[in-house]
């Protein structure tokens, strides 16, 4: 690993044990996986030795094969990416929202649930596309902040457990685009998808739990314009029906491939709200 031979003595047979590179396999979370491990290996009888190093590096590389497969970022990914947009591991667990311990767990092979790897992936991205974010940073506090102020003008709430958001999501995006088309940036900084249920929150499903868990009170405040943009859009969609309907007649939504962004600077081809007058 440093470039100098080590060897032990083989606790088994007294022999010389060699580090060498050895292929392994082993399952983790009903996924088997293969990968490769530095080991010191007796040239008398073969055993297999790992010391302290070694035995972390071998959960890691275990760990990350698993990531492989299950497509989530690795331990490297995480560490690299942090150092890249010059975040400590502390300020990257400030804009998490978790403790310090869980990013060095997951920068030395403790595996990152799907969802908050979904929030990673939005906050180390390398190349952030202001077309799909509306040159807001990601905030799910945010997100909650805004859902909260359309239940209050709405008098319903938007959101419950195992949700779908098929009616949460279009009250937020049309407040995302029409923030940025007006205020020249979105709300909340989220990325919508086209999918055959319309404009769609990106990841919508790993993410239900972190906006009902999220604290909306450690959100940026909302501007004074930006909460007459959500009254505005409550007083014209009244009802789950009017908005998923009217977010279903939007030809950017209807244009756009199935699975494909939406992007922020197709916010000036909103029809519904211009047809109502409003927002405009």
């Amino acid at each position: 690993m440093n470039g100098k031979e080590t060897t032990l003595i083989c606790p088994q047979c007294q022999g010389t044990a060699r580090r060498k590179q050895v292929e392994k396999s082993g399952e983790i979370k009903g996924v088997t996986v293969n990968y490769t491990a530095e080991l010191h290996c007796c040239e008398s009888c073969g055993l297999e030795l790992a010391d302290i190093a070694s035995a972390a590096l071998l959960q890691e590389r275990m760990a990350d094969a698993y990531r492989q497969a299950a497509g989530l970022l690795s331990s490297a990914d995480i560490r690299g990416l942090r150092q890249k947009k010059g975040l400590s591991q502390q300020a990257l667990a400030d804009a998490l929202e978790v403790g310090i311990a869980s990013i060095k767990r997951w920068e030395s092979g403790t595996i990152q649930s799907k969802s908050m790897d979904t929030l990673l992936r939005t906050l180390l991205d390398e190349h952030p596309c202001d077309a799909h974010t509306g040159h807001r940073d990601f905030s799910i506090p945010r997100i909650r902040l805004v859902l909260d102020t359309f239940a209050k003008h709405l008098g319903r709430p938007l959101l419950k457990k195992d949700d779908r958001m098929l009616y949460a999501a279009k009250y937020l995006w049309y407040a995302d685009m029409v923030a940025f088309r007006d205020l020249g940036r979105s709300m909340t900084g989220a990325t919508y998808a086209a999918l055959p249920m319309g404009p769609q929150l990106n990841n919508y499903r790993d993410l239900v739990d972190e906006i009902l868990q999220a604290d909306p009170r450690s959100a940026e405040p909302l501007a004074s314009a930006e909460v007459a943009i959500i009254a505005a859009i409550a007083r014209i969609f009244p009802s789950n029906k009017a908005v998923f309907d009217a977010a279903h007649r939007e030809t950017i939504w209807q244009r756009c491939a199935t699975g494909a962004m939406i992007p922020y600077t197709e916010a000036a081809r909103l029809a519904e709200l211009a047809k109502a007058g409003a927002c405009d």
